[in-house]
């Protein structure tokens, strides 16, 4: 039997389940359980997102790192489970007995959330619900549990009147369904574990970790991040068809964060989870990059070589609230910028952000030759 933490990670083939175990697996500290539902082949490594001793926009990596990366199969086979069957992963956490749980699964798209509503709480709720009566409930050990919330949980100010930056402790006020859900999952995580700590307990207390607008370095479809998925504009035209004068979004401002970053963070949370049995708590991860949709766009496009006329004519910056112009869409805040700073102090150092065009230009790599202008 290994000696090592075993750490599980839920929605490991999505996009930061990906990068955190990616992550994980490239250090011989853990055992790492990666599960996913639907897609269980998880590419950690490909011709566009290469390891990081072949990686030029990557500076120096260590030689360990390196190493690391080299000895990481390319491709990974994710254990299969549905996280909606209460029964198969009682079993399955009871068999694998992890020291740490990440929770990153969820349905994280506001717009899907809203036309699947019931299977969408399932997952965001009542799926987190039962992970932390799971670790509450077993006889001989307690595991952390650690959840990835949303910034959505925050409302911009327009009805609380408390704005940003948020700090942990800001008054949380959702305006859409998808934030509500993360919220209830973040309520749900405080209450399970706040059984456990009335009866003395320490073991196994939850860790709630917010993150903004996120996006994937290793993305092989737009579709996978909203800060990516702007891009189709820059595809040619295909049956005829040319864009023009869509709308992007130039009235909320984001701050898009790599899962890679994001990743970094989490380890350093689980290494303090290890060894301190006390850890618990809220804490923020975002990157301090602030910017727009539209202005996200314009930076890919500069990136790509794409002309400033073409993206002119296919392209508009929409500077009034998109809800109100789609009422069928869930609404979002305009802003909702998390300070990190307790994050950093609770953890005794902090990741260094990677900067909006560092991060665009590694996740574009993914797409050679498909935009306009290459």
């Amino acid at each position: 039997m290994s000696t090592q933490p075993t750490v599980l990670i839920t929605g490991a083939s999505g996009m930061l389940g990906r990068a955190l175990h990616r992550l994980l697996l490239t250090s011989s500290s853990y055992n790492v359980v990666g599960t996913g539902h639907s897609r269980l082949t998880v590419t950690h490594y490909h011709e566009h997102f290469p390891p990081p001793n072949n990686d030029t926009a990557h500076s120096s990596p260590s030689a360990a790192a390196a190493a690391a990366a080299d000895s990481l199969a390319n491709t990974v086979e994710l254990h299969k489970l549905d996280l909606l069957d209460h029964k198969a992963t009682t079993e399955f956490i009871q068999h694998h007995h992890p020291d740490i749980i990440i929770h990153c699964a969820a349905q994280r798209y506001p717009d899907a959330f809203e036309s699947n509503l019931e299977e969408s709480i399932q997952l965001n709720v009542e799926s987190t619900r039962h992970l932390a009566q799971i670790c509450m409930s077993q006889p001989d050990y307690r595991p952390h549990l650690i959840y990835i919330s949303t910034s959505y949980v925050f409302d911009g100010g327009v009805i609380s009147k408390e704005f940003p930056p948020y700090v942990p402790t800001s008054v949380a006020n959702p305006i859409n369904n998808y934030g509500r859900s993360k919220w209830d999952g973040e309520c749900v995580i405080r209450d399970v574990m706040n059984v456990a700590k009335s009866n003395s307990d320490c073991r196994g207390r939850g860790i709630i970790v917010r993150v903004p607008l996120l996006y994937g370095e290793d993305c092989i479809q737009l579709d996978e991040s909203p800060a990516l998925e702007m891009m189709k504009v820059l595809l040619p035209a295909t049956a005829g068809t040319t864009i023009k004068n869509k709308k992007i979004d130039n009235w909320a401002l984001r701050f898009p964060t790599s899962c890679e970053d994001v990743a970094k963070a989490l380890k350093l949370m689980i290494d303090r989870a290890l060894i301190d049995e006390h850890f618990d708590g809220t804490y923020h991860v975002s990157s301090p990059h602030g910017i727009t949709k539209y202005g996200l766009l314009q930076l890919q496009s500069q990136l790509l070589n794409v002309p400033k006329s073409e993206l002119d004519e296919r392209a508009v910056g929409n500077d009034d609230n998109p809800s109100a112009a789609n009422p069928l869409a869930a609404p979002r805040p305009q802003c909702t910028q998390l300070n990190c700073e307790d994050t950093w102090s609770a953890l005794g150092c902090q990741v260094e952000f990677t900067t909006l065009q560092d991060g665009m230009r590694r996740s574009s790599r993914g797409f050679p030759g498909r935009f306009i202008g290459q």
